[in-house]
């Protein structure tokens, strides 16, 4: 007795061992679960963070006409026509030293400092002098406050008659100071537009030329274009003009709606600001139409409270400052989002650090300088342009677009998420359309029709398929698959019709061939009776597709496609994808099927057969809707292996991030997105954060699509359990 009840005090101690591990292991792997759920909000998150600035410090300085301040903040550079060029440490004021020489004193004109530190002065000579900032640093000194500036001067010849003001200028062709050779100049005088060009390599004479304008319109502000062919003008009538300097001819015009007052250049200059005296805002670009070029109004921001009165761009991004009389404003061109927005103390100017991250205004009254930090480390990223149509430079019109790198430093990043989740369901739809239906009624033939060894024998192999990499599928499609579909598709899309056909011709030899013959030969067998008619569908179709593709089609179906139907056949395609990634489904949805339509209770079937019903109907109508929910919970399983899938889309498409749902181009996913992305994301840039923000999203369809799974298959379950 006491033998037995230390055996069951055992047994109750070993059963409640068990019960702790399994449930312990069953709560951390739902902790394991939502720790990188977590995590991935948490790299996801600083994408939605408002733009942050705060005063950095107040210096008092002497009263100038521009500044250029440094990427650390730390040295402000000051420009005066009477003084020249002076440089100060900033927050303290203590001024740095500046190198005597440059151009002769005062000066007559003077362009303010560029992003680049470059301005364009005429010397009280009569020379015009192009000059560059320049740092001289001892050894090892990363401390911005301890460098010497030393400023480039290179003479550009003497000027016939000095402008009233110079409103843009221009250096080209690579070489000489500046990153070019030559200088072209753009000014005004009484009202008149005057242009000039300048050699940076032999001081030569300027002089000026005349552009001839309709006199109705009086110019007040002007940019050379990047190749420095044509001019953007800005009217006191409100338009916007692009005109050839040789000729003054106008190839398209834009009514801005209010007096231009200014205009500017965003990263990339090709983005041109237009700023009104009445403080509108809008952004344009020449766009060719039709091959006609166009000036398009693509951004509008929100209005300032006065004329805007310049700009400068961030050499990081697509931010830019704009300014009025009494307000500073930094906009970002893209998301058109106000990043920033400060009063003036006075009347003044304004000025951003190269990487868009400190902003100094200027009181030209009192010279006092007030420093601001802004901390927006992913302006390049909204609500608006993750889910939205969004109206990129060189685009006609607002679109979807994931473009994540450029070739250039001012390329503008579309993190458009839109193109792949398209992509995530076009290709599971593709591999769900091949691998749904032959799973399913495999599944249904191999359960209820296959002899018990035919069924031994398909199951296993099915089964194994499921072993296979994906990467080997991958691998195979990319390279064996994609090319043999682009050599036979007219075959491929055809074979399913010439099979039908051979089955309708050959199913009423079958009823004629004796009882004993089929009973014993064919029943439970068909599928080995199939092998000769897929053989020789393979052979009439290797007969007529050629023919067909020949007659029918010209004799090229991708010519044929892209005439009659605007179809642009790719190599690697959905259709491909689909072949491939269905392969990968077809084992879990024929597996779990299997199971399921096997479960059904013999009673059901003998009972349907005993009423009269036949093989086919009572499996269609008794078996197939009893085992459903075993099916449904068959179909989500492939469905959500399908989304997840990453190697066979990444190698058997073109990862082309289109929206488009022709079987005949390929797509992007999110997966396979990822797997593309992450090996050229920066550590905690935007776009290392856009990819987590991916992951998410394939963390909530998963979820969902479980979640939904399990409520049909129990909403099933529940309809058929009575029967």
């Amino acid at each position: 007795m006491s033998s037995n009840s230390s055996h069951q005090a055992r047994a109750k101690r070993v059963d409640r061992i068990m019960a702790f591990s399994i449930s312990t292991g069953g709560l951390l792997i739902i902790g394991a679960v939502l720790a990188m759920l977590l995590f991935i909000l948490k790299e996801s998150l600083p994408l939605f963070i408002p733009p942050q600035s705060r005063a950095a410090g107040t210096v008092q300085a002497p009263r100038s006409s521009g500044a250029w301040l440094d990427e650390s903040g730390k040295t402000v550079v000051l420009a005066s026509s009477t003084e020249g060029l002076k440089a100060l440490r900033f927050p303290e004021g203590t001024p740095l030293s500046v190198p005597a020489g440059g151009p002769a004193l005062p000066w007559r004109l003077a362009t303010p400092l560029n992003p680049r530190g470059e301005s364009l002065v005429i010397s009280a000579d009569g020379r015009l002098s192009l000059g560059r900032l320049a740092w001289s640093k001892p050894a090892g000194e990363n401390d911005p406050a301890q460098w010497t500036l030393e400023p480039k001067w290179q003479d550009g010849g003497a000027v016939d008659s000095v402008p009233e003001v110079i409103l843009h200028f221009r250096i080209l062709e690579a070489g000489g100071l500046g990153g070019g050779s030559s200088l072209r100049i753009l000014g005004l005088q009484q009202g008149a537009l005057l242009w000039a060009d300048s050699s940076l390599d032999a001081a030569t004479p300027l002089t000026w030329k005349s552009i001839p304008l309709d006199p109705t319109l009086h110019p007040t502000a002007g940019l050379w274009s990047l190749d420095g062919n044509n001019l953007f003008v800005g009217t006191s009538e409100g338009r916007l003009l692009d005109l050839s300097p040789e000729t003054g001819a106008i190839s398209s015009s834009a009514d801005f709606g209010e007096p231009i007052q200014s205009l500017g250049f965003v990263l990339g200059q090709s983005s041109i600001l237009t700023g009104g005296a009445k403080g509108r805002l809008t952004a344009y670009q020449r766009v060719r139409v039709k091959e006609v070029f166009q000036l398009q109004a693509f951004h509008e921001f929100e209005r300032l409270g006065g004329p805007v009165m310049g700009f400068q761009a961030s050499q990081r991004d697509k931010r830019f400052l704009a300014w009025t009389r009494s307000e500073a404003v930094v906009d970002h061109l893209t998301t058109q989002r106000r990043m920033f927005s400060s009063k003036l103390d006075g009347p003044g100017f304004a000025t951003l650090a190269p990487r868009g991250d400190l902003i100094l205004q200027a009181n030209e009254v009192t010279g006092a300088l007030h420093l601001w930090t802004l901390d927006a480390p992913h302006p390049e990223v909204s609500f608006g342009l993750l889910w939205g149509k969004t109206h990129y430079e060189g685009y006609e019109k607002p679109e979807y677009v994931w473009q994540s790198t450029g070739g250039t430093d001012d390329f503008e990043p579309k993190f458009s998420l839109v193109p792949l989740i398209f992509g995530t369901f076009k290709g599971t739809l593709y591999a769900m359309l091949f691998a749904f239906p032959l799973a399913v009624l495999g599944a249904l033939y191999t359960s209820q029709f296959a002899t018990p060894r035919l069924k031994n024998s398909i199951k296993p192999i099915v089964e194994i398929m499921a072993a296979l990499p994906s990467v080997v599928l991958g691998f195979l499609a990319g390279l064996v698959i994609a090319p043999l579909l682009e050599h036979m598709a007219v075959e491929v899309f055809i074979y399913p019709l010439v099979l039908f056909l051979l089955a309708m011709l050959i199913m009423p030899f079958w009823g004629r061939l004796p009882q004993p013959f089929r009973n014993g030969f064919g029943t439970g067998r068909e599928v080995l009776w199939m092998l000769p008619v897929l053989i020789l569908g393979v052979w009439v179709t290797s007969l007529a597709g050629p023919w067909l593709e020949r007659v029918v089609m010209g004799g090229s179906y991708r010519v044929w496609l892209q005439s009659a139907l605007g179809i642009t056949y790719d190599q690697r395609n959905s259709v491909v994808v689909g072949f491939a990634m269905g392969f990968a489904v077809i084992p879990i949805i024929f597996t779990i099927s299997e199971d399921a339509l096997s479960s059904v209770p013999k009673s059901l079937t003998s009972a349907s057969l005993a009423c009269g019903a036949s093989p086919w109907q009572t499996a269609w109508r008794i078996v197939l809707p009893t085992a459903s929910p075993g099916i449904f919970s068959a179909t989500m399983v492939g469905l959500g292996r399908a989304i997840g899938e990453t190697m066979i889309v990444l190698m058997a498409t073109g990862n082309t991030p289109i929206m488009d749902w022709s079987p005949f181009n390929g797509m992007r996913t999110l997966s396979a997105n990822i797997a593309v992305e992450i090996p050229e994301a920066p550590l905690h840039g935007t776009l290392y954060r856009v990819l987590f923000l991916a992951a998410f999203l394939l963390f909530v369809f998963t979820f969902i699509l479980n979640t939904v799974a399990e409520l049909v298959r129990q909403r099933l379950r529940r309809r058929y359990e009575s029967i």
